[in-house]
């Protein structure tokens, strides 16, 4: 059976949030938050994104252990704490540059919305570093449709425990 491909067209564009690279009728979000400053905290930050970091301490089970590119992965999200919601996406790039770090990855069918987020961990001029949540969505077609409120209320909280998650890591 041939692998599913994700579930919007074009990709990529969540990286740099480049207009003509973010499918008409999608919603862009970036988020980001200071952890910290210096070489070690740019370093332990950069290496908890790539193990999923943000995620697992939003609350929500991986499937895989490490950032892979290629890689499928299952997210499965406590909605409401109680009802778990599977989620798929598949890592689409990772990112290691000179002063920003992390991955991006994209909705597969089956997923409540559609999209692609970025996790990265930047570090300025001056040494700051901070976590930035950045990418594309709407709601999947069917059911997600008719919870686009709640869908991005949702995706609201679990960004703030994202941005959140990378900060208690740093004390």
């Amino acid at each position: 059976m041939a692998r599913p491909e994700v579930s919007y067209a074009p990709h990529g564009g969540s990286l740099n949030l480049e207009p003509e690279r973010v499918p008409a009728g999608f919603r862009v979000f970036r988020h980001e938050a200071a952890i910290g400053s210096g070489a070690e905290r740019w370093a332990s930050a950069s290496a908890e994104v790539l193990a999923w970091g943000l995620q697992r301490g939003a609350g929500i089970r991986v499937s895989t252990p490490t950032v892979v590119v290629g890689d499928d992965v299952t997210l499965t999200i406590p909605l409401l704490g109680v009802v778990p919601v599977k989620a798929y996406a598949r890592v689409l790039a990772l990112v290691d540059e000179p002063a920003r770090r992390g991955f991006v990855y994209g909705t597969l069918p089956g997923h409540p919305e559609r999209g692609e987020e970025a996790f990265l961990v930047t570090i300025d001029d001056a040494g700051t570093v901070r976590v930035v949540v950045q990418g594309f969505s709407r709601p999947a077609p069917g059911i997600w449709m008719l919870g686009a409120p709640v869908l991005r209320l949702v995706q609201a909280i679990y960004t703030r425990r994202y941005l959140r998650a990378l900060a208690h890591a740093a004390h």
